[in-house]
Parts: C-alpha cells; sequence; structure tokens
C-alpha cells in the first residue's frame, strides 16, 4: 500500500504530536496506564459498567472485561474526557451524537496511528493486514477493518483532490499584472491566494483549503480567512510538498463579530513547521472542530 497519498486530520496530527512528545512510538508504548498519564487522566477499575467522568478526568473501567475490551473502552472515554463537556444524559441528542462521533474517531487514531503504520511491512494479502494490525495494536479485527478502510478512503480522496483547485489569478498573468497596474499587482502579492480542494463523497463543499502567500506569510501575525466565501473551480492539479503545513484546530481562533471567518495563528504553525513554509492546508473539519468545541 502506498501511503505517501495519505492525508492526515488536525485531530491525528494532534494525537500524533501529544504521542511523539512523550516518547510514544511502538505499539508497546500504547498501554493504557502510559497514555494515561500523557493525558494526566485517572484509571479505576471496579466490578460495574463503564464511564468517564470529565470534570475529575477520570475514567472508570470494568475489571471483568477482557484487556482488548478496557483497551476499547478507555481510549473512547479519553476523548470525552479531554476534549468534550457536559453530561450526555442531559444534553440535545445532536449534540450527543456528534460528541460520540468524535470519540470514535479519536478512538480509532488513538489506538491504530498512522505514523506507527507506515513503519510496518504489511503483508500484501488484505486478510493478512487487518489479523496482523489486531495481533500488534490489541484491538478487535473489525476494529482494525475500519481503520485499514478508513486509510484507504483517505488515499483515494487525496488522489481525487489533486484534479480539483481554484485560484484567484492564473498563475501565468502574474507578471502582466504587475506590469500593467503597479498598486494592483502590490495588492495582488500581498493577498493570500486560496484554492479548494474537494474530497470523493461531497462535492457540496470543499474538503480543505490551500493557502498560498506569494511574498511569504508573515509568521508573527494572526491571518483572517472567510471560510463561508464560495471559491470557483480551477483545472490545475494539486500535490502536497515537504513545504506545505496542515493548519490544526488549536491554531484557529473565532474572531468576535465576524461570521464566517476564522484566524490562523501563523506563529503556532511557524513553532511546528518552521519559516519555510510556502503553503498552508487547513482541512475544514478543522473549521468545524474550532466552531463545535
Amino acid at each position: 500500500m502506498n501511503f505517501s497519498n495519505y492525508f492526515k486530520t488536525p485531530l491525528e496530527q494532534w494525537i500524533e504530536e501529544q504521542y511523539r512528545l512523550n516518547g510514544v512510538s511502538t505499539p508497546l508504548d500504547l498501554d493504557i496506564e502510559k497514555i494515561a498519564v500523557i493525558f494526566g487522566v485517572d484509571i479505576v477499575y471496579y466490578d460495574n459498567s463503564p464511564f468517564s467522568e470529565n470534570e475529575d478526568k477520570v475514567i472508570f473501567l470494568d475489571r471483568r472485561d477482557d484487556y482488548i475490551e478496557q483497551r476499547k473502552i478507555f481510549f473512547h472515554e479519553l476523548c470525552h474526557v479531554i476534549r468534550h463537556s457536559g453530561d450526555q444524559r442531559w444534553m440535545p441528542e445532536l449534540f450527543r451524537e456528534a460528541q460520540e462521533n468524535d470519540a470514535n474517531r479519536f478512538a480509532l487514531y488513538a489506538m491504530l496511528p498512522f505514523y506507527m503504520l507506515e513503519q510496518m511491512q504489511l503483508p500484501v494479502n488484505r486478510s493478512e493486514v487487518i489479523s496482523l494490525l489486531s495481533s500488534e495494536f490489541h484491538v478487535y479485527l473489525d476494529f482494525s477493518k475500519l481503520r485499514l478502510k478508513q486509510i484507504e478512503d483517505r488515499i483515494a480522496e487525496s488522489k481525487l483532490m489533486s484534479n480539483f483547485t481554484y485560484s484567484g489569478f492564473p498563475p501565468e498573468n502574474l507578471e502582466t499584472i504587475v506590469k500593467e497596474s503597479p498598486m494592483t499587482g502590490l495588492d495582488y502579492l500581498q493577498q493570500p491566494r486560496i484554492r479548494s480542494l474537494y474530497g470523493l463523497e461531497d462535492l457540496s463543499r470543499p474538503q480543505a483549503l490551500v493557502i498560498e502567500q506569494l511574498q511569504g506569510f508573515n509568521w508573527d501575525e494572526h491571518l483572517l480567512l472567510n471560510v463561508e466565501r464560495s471559491y470557483k473551480l480551477h483545472d490545475s492539479s494539486f500535490y502536497r510538498s515537504k513545504r506545505d503545513a496542515t493548519v490544526l484546530t488549536g491554531d484557529l481562533s473565532l474572531p468576535p463579530n465576524q461570521r464566517g471567518y476564522v484566524k490562523i495563528n501563523l506563529s503556532r504553525v511557524a513553532w511546528r513547521h518552521g519559516q519555510s513554509v510556502k503553503r498552508l492546508i487547513l482541512p475544514m473539519e478543522a473549521v468545524d472542530e474550532a466552531i463545535n468545541f
């Protein structure tokens, strides 16, 4: 399997960042006791149904469950503890469903981290891959099957995304713009160029925005961006490069009284990727997480 086209979500990148900072590099490091310490969470084993207490950051596990079941429940509840607030018994159904979906995604990323998978020598046969992942990461077969399909779908979407981009001005017109109107050309150089990337399943909304600044980003400033603007399509191709940086949810803030806008904290991006970055990739999932959580 060619992993080079895989596209990590902001949530997935954040989990990987926390793991790497704390020396989690192999499946053996995914011990729930160790992960609990990293995220400042306590585990209590008792003889009853599992649940979590968000305010006290405690996860209660049923000691009668087997090890794999305990791990599955722990990573699901871990998301609730570190990312969510409120008591699900009293919240609206749609909000509760959103939290559950978020916890399910979190568990997939946290239990089967992509950066560990791509370092493994995987069999050619798909069923053997699923069995290997289940054994190495101590997860159920259906769980490793779901994660593998997620990765395969993400790779397929990334390949399709390369066919859909938008550009405010075609690059070949830049020299003409600058020559004919110096002020207009200067304004153009100082404004970010934004292109929309669309996924495989939904063409009604971009999957991500690609942001370029021809004169370079001012890494000491915030970049204000209208994420509700309708960007048109362009027939050029898009390819990821080493000078691209993905914007995470934590890099975003919502400016007051400016509906439809987000601010990107460029200094945070530069801290992770350096100032040689030429393009920013802003997944719309990061925008949704910033708005909803």
